[in-house]
């Protein structure tokens, strides 16, 4: 592949006025302040939890101070009360709801996450939750999210006249749910992606290969796997690669492409299916230019590789061309 110019600065490589834009306004723009660096890391945090998507969602409106407190309804109803409807003495807060009203505070100390880690002198639920994510393992954060959530559950039947959890019941409750929903293999599930994700054969005699790739280790590493099954679903090969080097999601996903069609020369198939789910990278697989972006060389190997397959074709969904 001969030497190139590239515009790091866009999904390309190549020079446009939006990209230029950008930059300069991220150079005017002031560093980032420390507190908002772990903001992010804490965000991260949530939003990758093993549990209830209502539960992530629910945590980010306490941080964003948008739950419908009595403090907040009590400026639209003057006639309403703010206090807590728990201990009817405090202000009802977030911070307070979850964290320093006695109901709260019982059900906290019935959890058995550390009392260490609930300090009672932070003033707002975002530094709150930031001390959570410093101090606890993952699987206490977890159950800390969801006990938060029932909390507020709690919370709300007992303003509707019903039968509110005591704070035992609150602690079975979040614990026994969060169970049932790892039960259910979908602890690991991501926001707007489908749990189950149908297989479609190939033709008779043609070999469908599907490959994918991931960011592991906080950025710092790319892991892939391929497999190899016929018309009949029967697995015939199969290939997976950690590398000790960082990258974006679509080159995780062109090093697993290429791995593919290693893995289909290595095994001498005539007529292949290569298959992934990065629309982005399977776009320039499929077309004669090459663009200047970072995975192009990958790319541009990758394409020269599946020369030694006779007839091939790389796929996203269940439209197939060959070429060959």
């Amino acid at each position: 592949m001969p030497d190139l110019l590239i515009w790091h600065y866009s999904n390309t490589g190549l020079f446009t006025v939006r990209s230029a834009y950008h930059l300069a306004l991220s150079l005017a723009a002031p560093a980032r302040t420390s507190k908002e660096r772990w903001s992010r890391r804490t965000w991260q945090q949530i939003w990758q939890a093993h549990v209830p998507n209502k539960a992530k969602i629910f945590l980010w409106r306490a941080i964003r101070n948008i739950l419908p407190t009595a403090m907040k309804l009590q400026k639209r109803l003057p006639f309403g009360t703010f206090c807590c409807p728990f201990c009817e003495l405090e202000a009802e807060q977030p911070i307070h709801t979850l964290l320093k009203c006695p109901f709260a505070r019982q059900v906290w100390a019935l959890s058995c996450i550390r009392w260490s880690t609930l300090d009672e002198n932070v003033m707002s639920v975002e530094d709150w939750v930031q001390t959570l994510v410093l101090k606890l393992s993952p699987s206490d954060f977890e159950l800390a999210m969801m006990l938060c959530w029932t909390i507020w559950w709690s919370r709300n039947l007992k303003l509707a006249n019903k039968a509110f959890l005591l704070p035992l019941q609150v602690v079975d409750f979040a614990r026994s749910y969060l169970a049932a929903f790892h039960s259910q293999g979908v602890g690991k599930s991501n926001l707007g992606i489908p749990l189950h994700v149908s297989w479609t054969p190939p033709p008779t005699e043609c070999i469908k290969v599907n490959f994918d790739g991931a960011i592991l280790d906080s950025g710092l590493a790319l892991g892939i796997g391929v497999v190899a099954r016929n018309d009949a679903g029967r697995c015939l090969a199969w290939a997976s690669l950690k590398l000790d080097r960082g990258g974006v999601a679509e080159m995780a996903e062109a090093y697993a492409a290429r791995e593919a069609v290693r893995l289909a020369i290595r095994h001498h198939w005539r007529w292949v299916i290569f298959e992934g789910d990065c629309e982005s990278l399977l776009l320039k697989l499929s077309s004669a230019q090459q663009d200047c972006s970072l995975v192009s060389p990958l790319v541009y190997d990758t394409c020269f590789l599946s020369l030694q397959v006779v007839c091939f074709v790389f796929s996203c969904s269940s439209s197939w061309k060959f070429s060959g």
